[in-house]
């Protein structure tokens, strides 16, 4: 059976390309998933979504 697939909120895609872009600039690699997952404080379905959208 097939996931559906998660609903990005614009608000939290824009928060976590400004969070990817500074810990690309920090650390001189992408951020992870889980990284993401970490910064927001969201579930693991919603940072893998967003991780995918950046």
């Amino acid at each position: 059976m097939p996931v559906p697939a998660v609903k990005v909120p614009e608000p939290l895609l824009a928060e976590a390309r400004s969070i990817a872009a500074s810990h690309q600039a920090e650390h001189g690699e992408p951020i992870t998933a889980a990284q993401l997952k970490r910064r927001l404080g969201i579930g693991l379905p919603m940072a893998t979504a967003l991780h995918a959208a950046l």
